[in-house]
């Protein structure tokens, strides 16, 4: 998919068939949050998900529930699980699962981010799609404190040499740490699995 010249998708494929589906990022946020809610038990997540779906899905929940987890950690539109999985494989563990982002703990930085960088008030705007939510925030000039806040996260301190910018990087990093729980994009795939009846 290109989005230049290709409308984002409202729907996912299950059984060769399009089911609609919700796309609003606010919708997206509430579902990690719901994943990563453990006072909500396996058998109600599962009724709240299909939720999500606005056409009856035609297939197994299995099935359902891989075609959303897809459209959720996948925004780009280019990959499918097993590419994922091959490219997880190549990838070291430690730096794949560091989560750089939390939607909640980062709120007034990804709000200020969007109104910085793009003009865009994320409390007023009716409606955003995921993937472009998830592509702006990509997007987002170095310069901002939500993007600074990101690559200090994602920095291996076991690649620098320096003994005082390591230190110096280790002091942000415990400022700036998510203290919040995270579901990153595998957690939302076994999330999913977990599921499965």
């Amino acid at each position: 998919m290109n989005p230049l010249y290709e409308p984002f998708p409202d729907y996912v494929v299950v059984n060769d068939k399009r089911v609609r589906i919700v796309t609003d990022f606010r919708e997206y946020i509430k579902l990690i949050d719901l994943l990563k809610d453990d006072e909500v038990n396996t058998i109600e997540k599962a009724e709240l998900i299909m939720s999500w779906f606005l056409d009856e899905p035609a297939g197994e929940f299995s099935e359902c529930l891989q075609a959303l987890s897809d459209f959720v950690t996948n925004y780009r539109g280019r990959e499918t699980r097993s590419n994922r999985e091959e490219e997880n494989n190549q990838e070291s563990e430690e730096q794949h699962n560091t989560p750089v982002i939390s939607y909640n703990q980062d709120a007034p930085y990804i709000i200020a981010g969007f109104l910085e960088c793009y003009g865009i008030d994320l409390t007023e705007v009716p409606y955003m799609h995921w993937w472009k939510f998830q592509m702006l925030i990509d997007g987002m000039n170095e310069d901002c404190e939500l993007k600074k806040r990101m690559g200090y996260r994602s920095i291996d301190l076991s690649k620098i040499k320096d003994k005082e910018e390591r230190e110096r990087i280790r002091k942000i990093q415990k400022q700036i740490a998510i203290v919040d729980r995270v579901v990153t994009s595998e957690e939302i795939g076994d999330a999913f699995g977990n599921m499965m009846f």
